[in-house]
């Protein structure tokens, strides 16, 4: 190929192709001289032309030949002359309406940034009126700005703070806090609360809240953040306040001696205190936290409302549920007897339910406490029996008594005189029937006797005579005197000695002693013994007699109680024990009854208290 001309749409003079002829001039020095491309005019065959050449290698890199685009200078110029009027006006049209149009975009802009301004001081004022801190940073962590409420919190103008990071404000500890959750917050892009620290303008620390979100850039990059600050030191004062409170009352409520518990609002324990834990056998581990009536199983066995249920609730579905029912404004006083369960049978209670207000005066819970009157009210019946039967008891005796001085007066006359008549009579079957009628004027007389000191000993306090005695010394004067011929050991040591009036505690003995020696077989032996404590000094009368079945051991002290057909002897007046009790009692003592059985013998048990003041 070289610089021939082998294939081209140029013409020659004959206006053929121009095959064969040779390249030459600026075009071929810059080609073949130089291996660069050529851009330029360049004269071919007697014309100029506006030509580009670049060179043609082989595979090894040689230039083997040209590559040429052009067109006569001349043709161009032509063309362009034709279409250089239209062009001009075209690019005069373009720029007016270029020149409109960025009059217009500057009009606009210049627009857009004063009402930018305008916004941006609308809300930096706005910013500046809310009491509460706000701060924002940029996505590496340091200070944009911060309103001045947030200025006057920490102590610090805008300029000593803008642009610094937390390290350059804040002590060490804090500072690594605040940019730990910063970079949390970058990397979890949205909202972020938790609770903090911060130091405030006075130099100490407070508890705060943070609240803070992302921001973002035109183009949706995270651009940095904005935080709000609520100090929470005081509600953290009345939290601990109120903790502290609470677990005052908690403590108060513990140690109640009434059965009390305390629910919330949402009706779940949240005090279960040892009384109440002692009366129902439910540890508090095991109820703390529940709801849905679990404070009624341990006293009905099911879950149901109990009194705390019916605060504010209609009375009549109130005392449809309990015995007894009294309100004082919201707070309930109610007596119920609630079922037997487990170990406990039927048990009578009193109860007190109340509300729990806070200080705005809203219901935040309840508090109720049992109290168990089974034994209260036993002993009210047992009181009401005890009183019946001291009326009764004092009519009874206003009649014995009455009856005893009515009986003195006719059996005086029949005691004096009945001797005298049976002197005097000779016929000894008439001797006979006045004896028996002296007999039984005598039994009279006794019984009455015994009835007229039943009836003093009735109505007797307890004495102020009593003296110390040496027992042993007075059951054995007392042998001597009245039971001479009866088998009686006594078995008292000689150095006991009991607080008692002599002639009382003769009665007691004397009316023991001859019962165990009226219902013992003959010859045999009865026995007195006595042990002493630091107060008291127990006495044993001991026979082999009869003895006594078991349903007769309290029966026995009863006035004119006999225990068989055996003891129905007309000289024994039934009062003997009954007496005995009596006397015993007044001496602030107590007597019982011990046997084995029928045919097992009989003690009879009586203490007397000793002179401890000695």
């Amino acid at each position: 190929m070289g610089d021939e001309r082998v294939s081209t749409n140029v013409l020659d003079t004959q206006g053929k192709r121009a095959v064969g002829t040779r390249l030459v001039g600026p075009a071929h020095t810059s080609i073949f001289k130089e291996g660069l491309s050529f851009r330029g005019e360049a004269p071919i065959l007697g014309h100029v032309y506006l030509t580009a050449y670049d060179p043609i290698r082989d595979k090894n890199g040689a230039i083997i030949g040209a590559l040429f685009v052009g067109v006569k200078k001349s043709t161009f110029q032509e063309h362009f002359n034709q279409v250089k009027s239209p062009i001009i006006l075209m690019l005069v049209v373009l720029l007016g309406f270029v020149g409109i149009v960025a009059f217009l975009l500057l009009k606009i802009t210049r627009k857009l940034e004063s009402t930018e301004a305008t916004n941006l001081n609308f809300l930096r004022t706005l910013i500046d009126t809310i009491p509460t801190p706000i701060f924002y940073k940029d996505e590496k962590g340091r200070y944009l700005g911060a309103n001045k409420a947030y200025e006057a919190y920490v102590g610090m103008a805008q300029d000593e703070f803008v642009g610094k990071s937390p390290s350059d404000l804040w002590p060490q500890e804090l500072a690594e806090e605040y940019q730990n959750q910063d970079q949390w917050l970058f990397e979890n892009p949205g909202v972020q609360i938790y609770e903090g620290s911060i130091v405030t303008a006075d130099g100490t620390q407070h508890e705060v809240i943070f609240h803070k979100a992302t921001f973002y850039s035109r183009y949706g990059a995270v651009a940095g953040l904005v935080g709000i600050i609520l100090d929470i030191t005081e509600r953290k004062c009345a939290e601990e306040e109120t903790q502290r409170a609470y677990r005052q009352l908690n403590d108060i409520i513990e140690f109640l001696p009434d059965a009390t518990f305390v629910v919330d609002k949402d009706k779940r324990v949240i005090a279960w205190n040892l009384a109440i834990e002692k009366m129902t056998g439910v540890a508090k581990e095991s109820i703390l936290g529940k709801g849905d009536y679990a404070y009624a199983e341990p006293f009905y066995g099911v879950r149901r409302p109990t009194l705390i249920d019916f605060i504010d609730k209609d009375e009549t579905e109130l005392r449809a549920n309990y015995d007894y029912v009294q309100k004082n404004g919201r707070t309930i006083f109610a007596q119920v007897t609630l079922p037997a369960l487990g170990n406990h049978d039927t048990r009578f209670v009193s109860s007190t339910a109340s509300p729990l207000l806070d200080v705005y005066g809203n219901h935040v819970g309840s508090i109720q406490s049992i109290r168990d009157l089974t034994e209260n009210r036993r002993e009210s019946v047992e009181k009401s029996k005890l009183n019946a039967q001291l009326h009764h008891s004092q009519m009874m005796q206003s009649v014995m008594i009455q009856l005893g001085h009515d009986l003195k007066t006719p059996l005086t006359p029949l005691i004096a005189l009945l001797p005298i008549i049976t002197g005097q009579l000779s016929d000894p079957q008439l001797k006979r029937m006045v004896d028996i009628c002296w007999g039984s004027a005598r039994q009279i007389n006794e019984l009455t006797n015994k009835t007229l000191d039943f009836a003093a000993l009735s109505s007797m306090s307890a004495s102020v005579e009593r003296q110390d005695i040496l027992l042993a010394a007075s059951v054995d004067a007392l042998l001597a005197r009245q039971f001479k011929g009866v088998s009686c050991e006594n078995l008292i040591a000689s150095d006991i000695v009991v607080l008692a009036e002599p002639h009382l505690l003769d009665e007691i003995l004397t009316n023991l002693i001859s019962n165990a020696v009226c219902f013992s077989p003959s010859h045999e032996t009865v026995q007195i013994t006595a042990e002493q404590t630091v107060e008291f000094v127990t006495v044993a009368v001991r026979d082999n007699g009869i003895g006594l079945a078991p349903q007769h051991l309290e029966c026995i002290f009863d006035e004119f109680f006999k225990v068989d057909e055996s003891r129905h002897d007309l000289a024994m007046s039934g009062l003997g024990l009954s007496i005995c009790k009596k006397i015993v009692f007044n001496q602030k003592g107590k007597i019982w009854a011990e046997s084995s059985g029928l045919g097992q013998g009989s003690t009879f048990f009586f203490t007397l208290p000793r002179n401890v003041n000695k």
